[in-house]
């Protein structure tokens, strides 16, 4: 039937490989098998080539009330923010390091940039409920610095999707990149006014890894980061974006749409500011003089989803 077509989390049809069933994960791999994976990946050429039909899931996850106090504590998140939106993606990132290090998928770790995330949140979750999780490959798009590809994931919650991401990530020095050019959706906004400061601490990396799973090596020691080029370690991105969040959101809204584009790595340790338009949902996180932007994001309602459970009408 036509709505059984599968679709991206931005609500536009999906190829014909989406509709494959994915690999079932019911033991995940401790972080360390997937960076010593990651390191592996950089015999990889770079190259431009389509990405593979490849698609992880986890069945039945369940919301941990505990790991998401952990979590919203850290981050900024009051209880009446509930289950933060982004906990979802940090569910999922098990599945991300599984897709982006197996043998098939073309590009190398190492190096790689987070571009940006988007986010759609159809309905409120609650601590304790289950989700299954799908992670598969979307669209490629052409960058002037290499190839972007994008991670979609998907949640279901009873067989229907409460939750969508789409992740977009820069493959550096690909020559010749394949799909429709890369353009930034946010841009510089003056009409930003400064609404708070906020010291990050040396071991946020650290905390951040342990309630995340991200043991990404240049958010922990000075030591490790310097390893990939990096003269001081640097703050995961979401964490960045979930810090933002939990001051610009509003409490109990079910239904959202957020896009975050990542601009400058955030050193550790640092001072930020945020800056935020008080009449609409745009704001930057910038640095300790405001002038720099370390990342730009909007959030807005999204209406509720009322959809069969394959075929959201997300557009």
């Amino acid at each position: 039937m036509p709505n059984d077509r599968p679709r991206d989390p931005l609500g536009k049809a999906l190829p014909s490989d989406a509709g494959l069933a994915p690999i079932d994960v019911t033991r995940l791999p401790s972080p360390l098998p997937l960076f010593l994976r990651a390191l592996l990946s950089s015999r990889k050429p770079a190259h431009a080539q389509p990405l593979p039909p490849l698609a992880f899931a986890r069945r039945n996850v369940t919301l941990d009330a505990d790991a998401i106090a952990r979590y919203a504590r850290l981050c900024g998140f009051t209880a009446a923010h509930g289950v933060p939106p982004t906990w979802p993606h940090l569910l999922a990132f098990p599945l991300h390091m599984l897709l982006m290090t197996d043998r098939a998928f073309p590009f190398a770790m190492l190096g790689m940039v987070h571009l940006d995330n988007r986010i759609r949140q159809h309905a409120s979750l609650t601590p304790g409920e289950r989700l299954d999780l799908d992670v598969r490959c979307g669209p490629l798009f052409a960058h002037d610095k290499g190839q972007v590809f994008t991670v979609l994931t998907t949640a279901r919650r009873d067989g229907v999707v409460v939750w969508s991401g789409q992740s977009g990530y820069l493959r550096t020095g690909v020559p010749d990149p394949l799909g429709a050019p890369y353009r930034a959706a946010l841009g510089a906004d003056p009409s930003l006014a400064k609404t708070a400061a906020w010291h990050v601490p040396g071991d946020l990396g650290r905390q951040y890894a342990r309630v995340s799973g991200d043991y990404n090596p240049i958010h922990l020691w000075p030591v490790t980061a310097r390893l990939f080029g990096f003269p001081h370690p640097i703050i995961h991105g979401m964490w960045s974006f979930a810090r933002s969040l939990a001051a610009v959101l509003p409490a109990d809204v079910p239904c959202l749409d957020l896009l975050v584009e990542f601009k400058r790595p955030l050193p550790l340790p640092g001072d930020v500011t945020l800056w935020r338009d008080a009449r609409g949902g745009a704001f930057e996180l910038r640095d300790a003089a405001g002038t720099v932007p370390h990342l730009r994001g909007r959030w807005q309602h999204a209406p509720t989803v009322s959809s069969s459970p394959l075929d959201p009408d997300l557009s």
